[in-house]
């Protein structure tokens, strides 16, 4: 599935109900048609792979703005190494630019983190190797407008000085220091938890960047230093050693290829990679990539190439060896703009959900293979479910029918100020993706709410639009975006819930707060939330927020849905847990 990391349009998925009996219930068990994420320590070495997708590509070639589940797949763990990694199977953060662990001190407050020696970086930079200084100035570059990332005040945002310097106020973060090419300390203005555990320093904003390379890169409206970066990864953009990335080595929406970076030794990093070279290519009608992943040689799905139910009823019937289906720790929701009318009643947001048939929905994307009806936001595997209510939910009345209940939609309504039960007012703006399924998604949503007179304005637009132009952008005041998701940005409930529910995260381009949820009183909560240290204590504490703010609906949550990849038959595919699921193309290898 496609993901903005962690926003998810809708346009991934389309599987039958005899897929797989995973994701049909079970609080919290992880199953597949194969062995799912593995390690495959004893893969083979050398040979080329083709990745077939068929909706776009990543949406940038910077280090800093990676958030896509396409992102990290494609390019973020290939060509790039980070503080902190993810292995295939593991829920904790591998140390890779970084020795170890952050030593934590002063209550929490001062993080010490050792970087390793001797990573070099690709051409043009070859003979020069990271330091601290790097990993500063890329950690900073991350509060740059003009970087446009979507997670570093999240996350980073009680570091000393990170707001002055994301404001223009300030010329450093004063909070990150060098006291030598080795040793990074970060300063908090108070403790952060995920930060202390390194689950927060485990995103690409941590590959290092050199400053005096890619600074005149950072200057302007919107950085360039993606099409001049250099490289730690053990891949590297085709061509790219002259510093300028070559259209023979990235052609945007339509090609990738990645080749061996020479400056890579594998004795410094944890990641076998196995492939010679990966060539990503997009595009094409998503019946005929998947005939050729299944039917050729040494091919890969891609990150929304899941064949559509004919294909993949065939599949599973003669080539169920070739799929990997596993939950992908993500939801998928309605985002309610709470600050267009009437949708700033509580109540009116509460008939929505309950009129909303979640059943129906889920049978758009193929029934119930894709994955388990939803009750609130945290989904199964991810501390804080059982907490926020398990599979059965926070107990909510309009979220007891998962079919739907018209007459208890009425009531709310009446509570909103509608005598009748029924909207009276002008449609509703709703931005949905063109791409079936998530078309049909959007329709059925729309015939769901017709019960209760609400009518939509439903502007059905490409893919790439609906978050970059349109649901992502609050100036557009778009009502309703019904083909929406999130995944977790790592393990824990956090990055579930605090992006999406916290008012201070709401910006004026590439918002993923999409309700534009603000109550200060929940903003405060989560706020206090982030600075526990105690995994159960987390748990607990953010259990809680998700069942308060699923009250709220700001989302309506319908579904916690599974992955679904497949490979040629002489490819041994790896699938990473961090990243959703997504293949591990630096673990995966042929046969």
């Amino acid at each position: 599935m496609q993901k903005l990391r962690r926003l998810l349009p809708l346009a991934a998925l389309g599987i039958l109900a005899l897929v797989v009996a995973a994701g049909c219930g079970g609080g919290g068990s992880k199953s597949s048609t194969s062995s799912g994420a593995s390690t495959n320590t004893n893969g083979k070495t050398g040979g080329t792979v083709t990745i077939l997708d068929t909706a776009g590509s990543v949406d940038s070639l910077d280090p800093g703005y990676w958030y896509y589940q396409t992102d990290y797949e494609e390019l973020g763990t290939t060509t790039q190494r980070w503080l902190y990694s993810w292995k295939p199977d593991s829920n904790t953060p591998t140390p890779d630019v970084a020795q170890g662990l952050p030593q934590v001190a002063d209550g929490g407050k001062t993080l010490t983190i050792k970087i390793k020696p001797g990573i070099k970086y690709s051409a043009p930079l070859a003979n020069r190797t990271v330091t601290s200084k790097d990993v500063k100035y890329a950690m900073s570059r991350c509060f740059l407008p003009q970087v446009g990332n979507g997670y570093a005040l999240v996350y980073w945002g009680d570091i000393e000085g990170a707001s002055a310097y994301s404001q223009g106020k300030a010329t450093e973060v004063t909070g990150l220091q060098t006291p030598d090419d080795n040793t990074l300390v970060i300063k908090l203005n108070k403790p952060v938890g995920v930060l202390a555990t390194g689950a927060a320093l485990g995103l690409p904003c941590t590959a290092p960047v050199p400053q005096d390379y890619a600074e005149k890169y950072d200057k302007g409206k919107t950085s360039t230093y993606g099409e001049h970066q250099v490289f730690t990864g053990p891949y590297m953009i085709e061509g790219a050693g002259s510093g300028t990335v070559p259209q023979s080595g990235y052609q945007p929406g339509k090609l990738i290829s990645l080749v061996r970076n020479p400056s890579w030794d594998k004795s410094t990093d944890f990641k076998p990679a196995y492939f010679d070279k990966i060539i990503i290519k997009n595009g094409g009608d998503v019946s005929v990539t998947s005939r050729q992943v299944l039917a050729g040689q040494s091919m890969m799905s891609g990150d929304s190439a899941v064949p559509p139910p004919a294909v993949l009823k065939e599949g599973l019937t003669n080539k169920k060896s070739q799929f990997q289906i596993s939950p992908s720790g993500g939801n998928r929701y309605i985002a309610l703009n709470t600050k267009v009318k009437p949708l700033d009643n509580v109540n009116f947001r509460r008939a929505i959900a309950a009129v909303v048939d979640r059943n129906a929905l889920r049978q758009t994307r193929g029934g119930p293979a894709v994955g388990t009806v939803a009750t609130h936001f945290i989904p199964p595997d991810i501390p804080g479910f059982d907490e926020a209510g398990g599979n059965a939910g926070p107990g909510y009345d309009f979220y007891k029918n998962p079919s739907g209940d018209v007459a208890l939609a009425e009531s709310y309504m009446k509570k909103a100020g509608y005598p009748s039960g029924k909207y009276t007012g002008p449609p509703l703006l709703t931005i949905a993706d063109n791409q079936s399924p998530a078309k049909e998604t959007a329709e059925a949503f729309q015939q769901q709410l017709s019960q209760i007179g609400i009518k939509l304005q439903l502007r059905e637009i490409p893919h790439a639009s609906v978050i970059g132009k349109f649901c992502g952008t609050p100036k557009q005041n778009v009502a309703i975006c019904p083909t929406l998701g999130w995944g977790k940005d790592f393990f824990d409930a956090q990055s579930m819930v605090d992006p999406i529910f916290n008012g201070k995260n709401i910006t004026q381009s590439g918002n993923v707060n999409t309700a534009q949820a603000n109550d200060p009183k929940f903003n405060a909560q989560m706020d206090k939330a982030e600075e526990l240290t105690d995994p159960a204590q987390r748990a607990q504490t953010w259990g809680q927020l998700d069942k308060d703010l699923t009250g709220q609906v700001y989302y309506v949550v319908w579904l916690w849905d599974n992955e679904v990849n497949f490979t040629s038959t002489n490819v041994k595919g790896v699938q990473n847990s961090f990243n959703g699921n997504a293949w591990d193309l630096t673990y995966s290898s042929l046969k």
